[in-house]
């Protein structure tokens, strides 16, 4: 069952990603359209798809290895997440700086 969930999730992640990159649909980002408007869409909807493509990919592994290396890899793939989400914070500002 946390295979499944982990893959759901991992799935979901990945389409959202898809979704900002290609559709520039920035509504997952807790409503920014509301906050701020992008200074150049293509470009953030580049970084924040490829982050969120990557963070769905490290749901799905850590899933899938969890069962052999336990909770190191839960440890492994939240401080990847971590990090993950903290470059999306980083790719936003520099959005804000015209970068």
């Amino acid at each position: 069952m946390n295979l499944f969930i982990g893959i759901l999730i991992g799935a979901f992640l990945i389409w959202a990603g898809y979704m900002v990159q290609a559709k520039k649909v920035f509504s997952f980002l807790a409503d920014v359209t509301q906050m701020w408007e992008p200074v150049n869409k293509t470009r953030l909807g580049n970084r924040v798809g490829v982050l969120l493509i990557m963070i769905g990919v490290i749901a799905i592994l850590a899933a899938i290895v969890t069962p052999w290396f336990g909770a190191a890899a839960g440890i492994v793939s939240g401080i990847l997440a971590g990090i993950g989400a903290i470059m999306i914070i980083i790719a936003i500002g520099l959005d804000q700086m015209g970068y």
